[in-house]
């Protein structure tokens, strides 16, 4: 029997009800200095604005991450909602999830599938780039993220 493991979307209606639809603005700006957006509504307006990274959109019924496959990029949902499956296991994910990040940093295949479930905006998360940053980092540090990591990994 299938089991909801878990579920995970920052509340979008709340950040339109503060008036947020571009990450950019500078309404978005002051609400973000406001201190009334949790951490996690932070890191998803930081990333959804990055410069950094490229958008994509994803059809319905998309796979957009194989178990047992490397993990290529990694992705910032922005709007839409996904499953994730691992045997009997699943995972609901929707704007403010990041995918394959965690598993694309230590080169580790992923656990799970992810399929599209409604048509899905993301941002992409080049590894390379992260890669490029991490190895500038200590030796130490780059020790340090990587135990972190994979006993994140190993918890989920």
């Amino acid at each position: 029997m299938p089991n909801l493991r878990a579920s995970f979307a920052v509340d979008s209606e709340r950040l339109k009800g503060f008036g947020i639809i571009d990450p950019r603005s500078a309404q978005t700006q002051e609400i973000f200095k406001s201190g009334q957006l949790s951490s996690d509504e932070r890191l998803y307006l930081s990333l959804w604005g990055s410069p950094l990274l490229s958008s994509i959109t994803f059809e319905p019924k998309r796979k957009i991450i194989a178990a047992g496959e490397p993990i290529e990029q990694a992705y910032l949902i922005v709007s839409g909602t996904l499953v994730g499956t691992e045997g009997d296991d699943i995972y609901r994910f929707g704007p403010g999830s990041v995918l394959g990040l965690a598993e694309g940093v230590v080169n580790k295949a992923s656990k799970y599938s992810v399929i599209t479930v409604t048509p899905v905006q993301a941002r992409v998360i080049p590894l390379h780039r992260i890669d490029a940053i991490v190895a500038k980092l200590p030796v130490e540090v780059r020790s340090i993220m990587q135990t972190i990591i994979k006993r994140t990994l190993a918890l989920t």
